[in-house]
């Protein structure tokens, strides 16, 4: 390619030398460079002074380098390039180079702090079910078509993404998933990559302060300018306090607790597995999850609402989810002696919520969690009774608060835990976590119920 034509469209601050040149490879090393290759000197990552990587880069036949704008020309015998944003360049550069192989495919990111790479797994399980050629791109690994995985020499980067893309495009591959990492997102890597769909699987952070998590939040959010048209679908956890607040035309929402496009009903939980209902706008299947945890339930509802929003076959989706068994080199650990077993409710019909109660008690199996949510109605005798019915069964109760109240919910709250004498009350503001942690409170297993206001 032509290095006028490389460079359309990257941020490039001055050229020096020749440019109509024919590049034949680009190079982040210079080890890396051969004959008529573009060298991208990225002076803070070198091991060597940056005057050794560029004659070294040069000796190995570079015909082009670039630079920072501060950094200095050497010599003539090769065009250099300045530019004022290494990462965005890069990004750019290895679009153009490569034909721009993610406006000729159909490609799903998938982003959140947990469950990218699982879900990714289960997309292309499904793939495979349907017949629908795929490739799967890591943060360090890579499986095109149905060719065994393999691992990358370092990190995933805008130029090695763009070669696997489009090694896939000429392969006639249809579809690619993308884990994109916060890391990825703020390095610019997916600046110049279009997406079709968009999969949230959760946004909150280790960091555990609102500031850090509300920015977290923002560049995750960027995602969504690089879909492909407005009707583009995202893929919501609508159970994820941050991830809840994405919600826009076009997205399909999942998750347990709050109301969702596909949710799991008559969900148990085993060591090694786990057994739902599966309900969505196409019908409802009974699903076996060959893989142990709640968060794995989670993300086979994050692959099949993408499923559902890109039109595939609904059985075909089912099939995939239930073949799908594990990733490389990855374990999943979940110590669970006995099954637990997790029913929603609203909490309008208190009677009725306390013949639950009972039949779980007299069930003695394992012990009782609930996860009580308040909503924005203050009613203090409904939450007195409530707190009784809690009371009366032992165990743990963690309280919530609906989303969508603004409203301080104090009142009802002391109302609720005063009739709690033999309960631990845990309080959290995700949704999410608090499934998750309910299910920590029960390794000998036992029931959840989740309160819904």
């Amino acid at each position: 390619m032509i290095l006028r034509e490389l460079l359309a469209g990257t941020p490039v601050y001055e050229i020096i030398g020749r440019r109509r040149i024919d590049i034949k490879g680009i190079a982040l090393r210079p080890e890396d460079v051969k004959n008529g290759s573009l060298y991208i000197c990225l002076d803070n990552e070198l091991s060597i002074s940056y005057k050794e990587a560029v004659n070294q880069a040069i000796a190995n036949g570079a015909v082009a380098i670039v630079v920072g704008s501060h950094q200095e020309i050497m010599g003539n015998s090769v065009t250099f390039v300045r530019t004022y944003h290494f990462r965005r360049f890069i990004s750019a550069v290895s679009r153009n180079f490569y034909n721009n192989p993610s406006q000729n495919m159909s490609l799903v990111g998938i982003t959140g702090s947990h469950g990218k790479t699982t879900v990714g797994w289960m997309i292309k399980s499904i793939l495979d079910i349907a017949g629908v050629p795929g490739v799967m791109l890591g943060a360090d690994y890579y499986q095109v078509g149905h060719h065994s995985w393999n691992a990358y020499s370092g990190e995933m980067d805008p130029l090695k993404m763009n070669q696997f893309l489009h090694k896939a495009v000429k392969e006639k591959v249809r579809w690619g998933i993308i884990e994109c990492t916060y890391t990825g997102i703020v390095e610019d890597q997916f600046s110049h990559v279009w997406f079709d769909s968009i999969i949230y699987t959760d946004l909150f952070t280790y960091f555990q302060n609102q500031k850090a998590d509300h920015h977290y939040f923002e560049m995750r959010k960027t995602l969504i300018d690089h879909l492909k048209t407005t009707h583009s679908p995202v893929i919501i956890n609508v159970d994820d306090f941050y991830a809840f607040h994405l919600q826009r035309s076009g997205t399909v929402g999942y998750g347990l607790f709050n109301p969702a496009d596909i949710t799991a009903r008559d969900l148990e939980l085993f060591a090694n597995s786990s057994e739902f209902l599966l309900v969505t706008p196409q019908g409802e299947r009974k699903i076996k999850l060959n893989i142990p945890g709640i968060h794995n339930v989670y993300n086979a509802l994050a692959a099949v609402g993408w499923g559902l929003a890109e039109d595939l076959n609904l059985d075909d989706i089912v099939r995939g989810i239930e073949q799908f068994k594990d990733m490389p080199d990855l374990e999943n650990q979940v110590t669970l002696k006995d099954s637990i077993i997790i029913k929603d409710i609203l909490d309008t019909d208190l009677d009725h919520i306390e013949k639950v109660f009972d039949k779980f008690n007299n069930d003695k199996m394992g012990g009782i969690v609930t996860v009580l949510c308040m909503d924005d109605s203050k009613d203090v005798g409904k939450y007195k009774r409530l707190g009784k019915i809690i009371g009366q069964h032992g165990g743990h109760c963690i309280m919530i608060h609906d989303y969508s109240s603004s409203d301080d919910m104090g009142e009802v709250e002391l109302a609720a835990a005063k009739k709690m004498d033999d309960i631990i009350i845990h309080h959290q503001t995700d949704y999410y976590k608090a499934i998750q942690r309910a299910v920590t409170f029960l390794p000998g297993g036992g029931h959840i119920l989740l309160v819904r206001g």
